[in-house]
């Protein structure tokens, strides 16, 4: 294995995709049902999409026996010399080639003997002249096999589980028919190896090894040669049908309809499935499917019933099918059913009804194809169908960003972070009216300069928009920023803040004053200097009650950026009118600051009557070690004796002398 991979990064072919691709594998190469392939991680060099690898050494497939991976029944006479090689490499062939919503989706091929056209590869009619020394990548959607899908489901959430399997078989029906009515092709191998599972829950057929048609008249007696000659060593033998073990292609070729061998796979599948301790049935398979299975099982193949009536079975009839159902055909829907459900996904979510990965993988791309294609769009959001959609995405948006993606910061930093410039550049006052209600997770989630820059910046235009409920939302939202803001933005904001005072809404006059007093301890000194007191001043003459008794308890709060000098000399002149203020509230509230900061000021005045008296004793001190009087200079006389002569004087009753 080692020596493999070594290979596959010293050479230039697998440099030329455009996927980065992890060396150590998910799974390897030799786990049960990996038909030869590693699974490993991958990531696209420009965007970072994650996808899935799969990789194959043509080496070490060519020297793996098939019998070595499947028991069986029923083989060819030749099939002792089967190895792995030429159904990888048929898989390879066709999963490029097969597209649609329900099958693994191939971004990128590459086999490393034929990196490009100037040396084709031999295809699917002469598989066996494929150069057997290179190696094979298939880079595909991310997904994960259904056997570690099952594996990973919790058993506690029983409800849910069954209804993720439900819709998983669902789509599954829906793969198959498409490969027999469109494609007029049998898949052959329908089995736990051929289905992986998405993170947003769709099963997604893969296992190509075996695609045929049936009732090709080649002589040899049924399918194609292919088939014939790998089917019994590649497909599990209990997912082949009673025809297929018993090697009567004969049968198949002259009377049974394409779908009738996935069909019988599909009822054993579905029996696997519904089994597993963790598929919320209790082991057992639902009630309205086992009279279908019973007849998808039937040894006629003729008899077994096309597939797509059995997606009427009410098994699918549950919330989770139905939302999921909408969310694949949301770009087709008209856009006032796309609004209707969008407006009802909230509750979708709260309920439980969709899981968090269905939330991440599947409706928050599905929200931000909707804003790039709107919200960046400015003749777009000037009508009113399109604005509605926005808004009734805006608020989605940030419930899956608070509630899944918040506890990943690495997921909110890929998915919501780059759609804030654009969220705030939509000029609509709901669609801003909803990201300010929501800024608090913004300010938890983003780091410094992208807050500054693109939270800010474009916030500070809600300060003199017309709406008084926007520039009051944008006041109360800002306050959340303030930590964060860097300097030149917080002089930007105490400038928002002096204007704001004079706005026509007393309750944003009242909220102002609030905030001046939150924000100061951010401020520098200079800047608290020249904005909080002249704010409290300003707002305690405002003519509204709450703005005046908000601007006296925001003195209280920002007491400890006042000097005692400050307190005596410019606060108290301007509360003490209010201990006669109207409001009797009011009143009560001066009255308050004019207590707390008298105690302020006796202390004070205690500590300056402490240090006089240190200083005159340190004068006295120093007279003392000159010794005697004479020549010395006589120390002040205290201010004690001033005030008793003058207290004398002014009780004398002498007359003036004429």
């Amino acid at each position: 294995m080692a020596s493999w991979l070594g290979s596959l990064w010293g050479g230039s072919g697998a440099s030329s995709l455009p996927y980065n691709i992890s060396t150590d594998p998910l799974s390897p190469s030799t786990n049960k049902g990996s038909h030869g392939w590693a699974i490993h991680t991958a990531t696209h060099k420009t965007n970072g999409e994650e996808a899935t690898a799969f990789q194959a050494s043509k080496t070490e497939l060519a020297k793996t026996p098939l019998q070595q991976q499947r028991s069986q029944s029923f083989a060819s006479a030749s099939s002792g010399n089967l190895t792995q090689l030429v159904p990888a490499l048929h898989h390879f062939h066709r999963i490029k080639r097969l597209i649609h919503p329900r099958i693994l989706r191939a971004h990128a091929t590459l086999d490393t003997d034929y990196p490009d056209d100037s040396k084709p590869s031999p295809g699917l009619d002469a598989l066996d002249k494929v150069a057997s020394t290179g190696n094979l990548i298939i880079v595909t959607e991310k997904a994960i096999p259904l056997d570690d899908w099952l594996d990973n489901l919790n058993p506690h959430t029983a409800q849910a589980n069954a209804a993720a399997v439900s819709w998983g078989i669902y789509n599954i029906v829906e793969g198959l028919s498409f490969l027999h009515t469109q494609a007029k092709l049998a898949h052959g191998m329908i089995c736990p190896d051929a289905v992986f599972v998405t993170p947003g829950g769709d099963f997604k057929l893969g296992g190509f090894d075996l695609v045929t048609p049936l009732g090709i008249a080649d002589g040899g007696g049924g399918p194609t040669p292919h088939f014939r000659k790998y089917e019994a060593s590649v497909c599990p033998a209990d997912y082949r049908s009673p025809e297929r073990t018993s090697g009567r292609y004969d049968t198949l070729q002259q009377s049974a309809p394409v779908h009738s061998i996935d069909c019988y796979s599909l009822a054993v599948l579905i029996e696997y499935i519904y089994t597993h301790p963790s598929a919320g049935t209790n082991g057992q398979v639902p009630v309205p499917l086992k009279k279908a299975l019973l007849r998808m099982k039937n040894d006629s193949p003729k008899l077994r019933p096309r597939l797509p009536p059995l997606l009427k079975c009410p098994v699918f009839d549950n919330p989770y099918v139905k939302a999921q159902k909408f969310l694949d055909e949301v770009v087709s829907k008209p856009v006032e059913e796309k609004i209707i459900f969008l407006q009802s996904l909230p509750d979708i979510l709260n309920r439980g009804v969709l899981t968090e990965n269905v939330a991440i993988y599947k409706i928050l791309p599905m929200l931000v194809m909707g804003l790039r294609a709107s919200a960046g769009n400015e003749a777009a959001m000037s009508q009113d169908i399109n604005r509605r959609e926005v808004l009734a995405i805006v608020p989605l948006l940030f419930q899956i960003a608070e509630s899944y993606l918040a506890k990943t910061p690495e997921l909110f930093q890929k998915h919501v972070t780059p759609l804030v410039p654009l969220l705030f550049a939509v000029n609509d006052r709901g669609v801003r009216g909803s990201i300010l209600q929501k800024i608090s997770i913004l300010e938890s989630q983003l780091d410094k300069s992208a807050l500054n820059s693109s939270v800010f910046e474009p916030m500070c235009s809600g300060f003199t928009d017309s709406s008084g409920p926007l520039r009051e939302l944008t006041l109360k939202s800002t306050i959340v920023l303030v930590p964060k803001l860097n300097h030149a933005n917080l002089e930007k904001l105490v400038r928002y803040l002096v204007r704001l005072q004079a706005d026509p809404e007393a309750s944003i006059r009242t909220n102002t004053v609030i905030f001046i007093g939150k924000v100061a301890p951010h401020l520098t000194e200079t800047s608290r200097q020249k904005l909080i007191l002249p704010a409290f001043t300003r707002s305690m003459k405002d003519p509204f009650t709450p703005c005046r008794l908000a601007a006296l308890r925001a003195v209280i709060a920002c007491k400890e950026y006042f000097s005692q000098k400050e307190v005596a000399e410019k606060v108290l002149p301007c509360v003490i009118p209010h201990t006669l203020d109207g409001a009797n509230e009011v009143r009560a509230e001066a009255f308050n600051v004019v207590d707390t900061f008298l105690v302020n000021l006796r202390e004070e005045s205690k500590r300056m009557a402490k240090d006089e008296a240190e200083r005159m004793s340190a004068a006295t001190c120093g007279i003392g070690a000159e010794g005697g009087t004479g020549g010395a200079t006589s120390a002040a006389p205290s201010s004690g004796s001033y005030l008793t002569g003058i207290s004398s004087w002014m009780g004398s009753s002498t007359e003036p002398t004429a």
